[in-house]
């Protein structure tokens, strides 16, 4: 099933986000707030509850845990895989990881991070999509170092994959989750082509576009080849992407008459437009505090207080879900491998003051 327009719709998301500072901001605040402190255990409120919980169980138990964290048969631990997947889910609405089974198909041995990038659904069957498909690079799917291969969804009852890919998703669409931003997509647009605008200006050394006027016709196509490359090499900017315009007339009577439309106010403009675009993000991500995502604010940035209250309440009504998403789909994996502890991931606190 594609995945928007010629089936690169992750990738536009994915640079919407290397080209908006702000935007890319709130990822990350809500990467971390997603991905939390550690995991508390069997109900314990603190780590420090939680580290006494895990020092009483059996041995064979913690053995078994321990496994589940350290991941040993992966290069990253469980915490560096849920990180990631907490990232991926900010940022597509989606996250992904693989599962290894043992040779009896009893055990989870390994938990691989997936880039949800990368995957495409197969079609709905009996109301469930059975396998995904993954690519290193869509955009070039049809080279052999980037075929498409097929992975099957994990199903506790099958038996016969060794590989199993669990994929969660927020929202109601049936295949692919839903962007949690995407009422303010417009404006993430807006951010990062006003940042484009800008640097344009920059490597044009600060110069509008210039128009070249010739009063003599050059003799041979050559000459007039040799005229236009001669200015590309001393004229443009920084990283020679300026622009002009370059006319050939017998005389000044005979040349063409250019003239600009101006528009007023522009750096105005552009000022408001950075302002509102920044208050749209903030308020299509759900942030009851701009000062949260680092812009400041007069009379509230600076006080921790108030900043400290804003976090908390954007952490209970929006945050506190997305963690019990994610704490639901790893608890799978303890469950299957029938290890009797119960995980619920530590909230971040940046305001924790430490000696």
């Amino acid at each position: 099933i594609w995945n928007g327009e010629n089936n690169l719709y992750p990738l536009q998301i994915a640079d919407l986000r290397a080209g908006s500072g702000i935007h890319n901001s709130i990822i990350n605040l809500k990467t971390k707030m997603t991905a939390g402190d550690g995991w508390l255990i069997n109900g314990a409120k603190t780590l420090e509850e939680s580290d006494a919980l895990y020092n009483s169980l059996p041995a064979n138990v913690k053995a078994d845990y321990d496994l589940f964290i350290n991941n040993p048969n992966n290069q990253e631990n469980i915490y560096d895989v849920k990180e990631k997947c907490a990232d991926d889910y900010q940022t597509h609405g989606a996250f992904a990881y693989e599962l290894i089974f043992n040779t009896d198909m009893n055990k989870i041995v390994r938990i691989k991070y997936v880039d949800v990038e990368n995957l495409r659904s197969g079609k709905l069957e009996a109301d469930q999509v059975k396998t995904y498909w993954y690519s290193r690079d869509w955009r070039e799917h049809k080279k052999t170092d980037y075929k498409p291969f097929e992975m099957f969804s994990f199903d506790p009852k099958d038996k016969e994959h060794m590989n199993q890919l669990v994929y969660v998703k927020k929202g109601k669409n049936e295949y692919y989750g839903d962007i949690p931003y995407k009422g303010c997509l417009n404006w993430i647009m807006v951010d990062f082509k006003m940042g484009l605008f800008h640097l344009s200006n920059i490597d044009n050394g600060m110069n509008p576009g210039m128009w070249f006027k010739f009063y003599q016709m050059p003799e041979t196509e050559e000459q007039k080849q040799d005229i236009l490359k001669n200015i590309v090499n001393t004229y443009r900017g920084a990283k020679k992407t300026n622009q002009f315009v370059a006319t050939f007339s017998p005389n000044k009577e005979l040349a063409m008459d250019i003239q600009p439309v101006q528009q007023s106010n522009l750096d105005k403009q552009l000022l408001l437009l950075a302002e509102l675009s920044d208050k749209k993000i903030v308020t299509g991500h759900q942030l009851n505090s701009p000062s949260l995502a680092g812009v400041a604010v007069s009379g509230v940035w600076g006080a921790s207080t108030e900043l400290e209250m804003a976090f908390k309440l954007f952490d209970s009504l929006n945050m506190a879900s997305d963690r019990a998403k994610v704490d639901r789909s790893f608890q799978q994996v303890l469950d299957f491998n029938k290890t009797p502890v119960k995980i619920k991931t530590n909230p971040w606190n940046p305001f924790k003051t430490t000696i």
